[in-house]
């Protein structure tokens, strides 16, 4: 049974911020490339420009939902946003 927020252990609270954190920094690389603005994306979205800031900065989650909008303002589909994300969450690869 899955555990509740409230009940999460340190490790699983740590691997929760780093996955915000991965999915964050992979739609501000993705905004960058794509030449928008944090305004612009928000306005795509259809959140505030501090949504899109917190969110670019791994300090709060989304809802499917949202993550959806995002991925269509960024032309790519939700499961490459997620893969991208979890790419940058595993780091580099070893050479």
């Amino acid at each position: 049974m899955p555990q509740s927020p409230n009940h999460l252990s340190p490790a699983q609270l740590a691997r929760q911020g780093r996955r915000r954190m991965s999915l964050g920094q992979t739609i501000a690389a993705l905004r960058l490339e794509r030449g928008l603005t944090q305004q612009q994306l928000a306005d795509a979205v259809l959140i505030s420009k501090r949504g899109v800031i917190r969110i670019e900065g791994g300090q709060t989650s989304m809802t499917v939902d949202v993550l959806c909008r995002f991925a269509d303002a960024l032309g790519v589909r939700p499961s490459r946003l997620l893969a991208l994300a979890e790419r940058r969450e595993a780091g580099p690869d070893p050479e």
